[in-house]
Formats: C-alpha cells, sequence, structure tokens
C-alpha cells in the first residue's frame, strides 16, 4: 500500500528507555501526520520489529494495548488498521485521543485519583483477608526483579487490578483495568529509572498495609500519595527527553 510505503520513510529505532511508549509515540505521530490515516492498515508485527528495531513482543505489547484503546482494529486473517478516532469503544477521557499527547497527563491523573483513591478505600472496607495477602504476594515479587525488567510494570498493572477487584464492583474493576492499559503505555519510561523501582515499592507497601489493616481513610491518604508522585516522576523523565 501506499501509505506503508511512505511510512517506511519515518519509522526510526526507539530506544530501549522508552519502550513499549516509544512505539506507541512513534505510531501516533504517523497518524497525527496523516501519514496514516483511518482505514490504512499498518505494517506486519514483523516488519514494525525491523524497522523500530525491537522485539516483535514490543510491538505486540504497544499493538495490543492500541487495539484496546480502539486506536487499531484487528481483522483476522488481514492484519491491523486504523480505526476512527471518534470510535465509541471507549469513551470520553478513555479514547484514543488521550494517547496523543503528553499534555494530557493531569487529565489521565485526574481519572486516576477519581477511580483509584475510592477504589482503595473500599478495598480496605470491603476486601477479604486472603485478598489482602494475594495483593501483599503480587507487591512482594517486585522485589527481586532489576529496575528495567518488564514484569516489574506488569506486577505494577496488576497490583492496581487487584485493588480495584477488592473493592466489589465489576463495573468499577473494569474501569480500573482501562485505566491500568492507558499506565501500561505511557508509564515504562519512569520505570526505567533505576530509582523508580524502591519508591513505588515504598508507595505500594504503605497501600497494602492501609488495606490489611482495614484502614479506609490511611488507604485513600496512601493511593493518592502515590498516584500524584508517580505522576511527578513520570514528567520529570517527559521533561528530560523534550528537545532543549
Amino acid at each position: 500500500m501506499a501509505s506503508q510505503r511512505v511510512a517506511q520513510e519515518h519509522i526510526r529505532p526507539v530506544s530501549r528507555a522508552t519502550l513499549p511508549q516509544g512505539i506507541v509515540d512513534a505510531i501516533a505521530e504517523l497518524i497525527m501526520k496523516g501519514i496514516w490515516k483511518p482505514g490504512d492498515m499498518i505494517p506486519s508485527e514483523k516488519e514494525l520489529a525491523a524497522r523500530f528495531n525491537v522485539g516483535r513482543s514490543t510491538i505486540r505489547e504497544a499493538v495490543k494495548g492500541l487495539a484496546v484503546l480502539g486506536v487499531l482494529e484487528a481483522r483476522a486473517g488481514e492484519g491491523s488498521y486504523i480505526r476512527e478516532p471518534n470510535s465509541e469503544l471507549l469513551s470520553g477521557a478513555f479514547r484514543w485521543g488521550l494517547l496523543l499527547s503528553e499534555r494530557n497527563l493531569d487529565d489521565l491523573l485526574d481519572v486516576r485519583v477519581l477511580v483509584e483513591v475510592e477504589g482503595a478505600g473500599r478495598a480496605a472496607r470491603n476486601g477479604t483477608a486472603t485478598a489482602a495477602a494475594a495483593l501483599r504476594e503480587t507487591l512482594e515479587r517486585t522485589r527481586p526483579l532489576p529496575h528495567d525488567d518488564p514484569g516489574l510494570l506488569a506486577l505494577d498493572n496488576r497490583f492496581h487490578t487487584e485493588i480495584a477487584e477488592m473493592a466489589g464492583n465489576r463495573i468499577f474493576a473494569s474501569i480500573a483495568s482501562t485505566i491500568q492499559v492507558i499506565v501500561r503505555l505511557w508509564h515504562p519510561p519512569a520505570y526505567y529509572v533505576p530509582e523508580t523501582k524502591d519508591v513505588t515499592y515504598a508507595e505500594h507497601l504503605a497501600i497494602a498495609r492501609a488495606i490489611t489493616d482495614r484502614d479506609e481513610a490511611a488507604a485513600r491518604a496512601a493511593m493518592r500519595e502515590h498516584l500524584l508522585k508517580a505522576a511527578a516522576r513520570l514528567e520529570r523523565v517527559m521533561a528530560a527527553r523534550q528537545p532543549a
């Protein structure tokens, strides 16, 4: 396709420090520049991996996240296509435009605070001892991992979704899970900073302890503090990436 041939000139390798966010950024840029338009089929996973100089698993993760958010549509036996940005697959702040600008970080933080702070309080109130123990186990599994291990962010996502599930509302848990899809795409740059692991562990531990103690106020406060500090860490990384 002509759009693919043109796009080949614009696809450049991305550094490990920005994976898979760099892939998302690159695809978003191609769309915003009009190089890829709604209805266009993007190159195959194999071709994208070669052109971005990354593993196919990285491409797969980025494409999967973009498909969940409605940016891409996977058609069996054909490939992945750019969707119209007014898709109703996700509404409001969750539409794929949220991914296209770092300026929207404040919007994402607002939504996370509204959903996850309340979720932590409800988890402290409604969660079982078994669920609280499982939450601590998920947290402890992060300790032996190096700071740049992709599994660290996956466990971070799981920690947050487990809290949402403990809140006892399926729709609430579904919304929180969608938020974690966005977090998984946005936050890797901050996670590859060495000091992020230890401070995140400490913040998560405070949340887990409050939930275990069934202290709703402390759980809400600990979650709010964590979300604000995590957003600040990401802002610093993004600012450092901006050209002087």
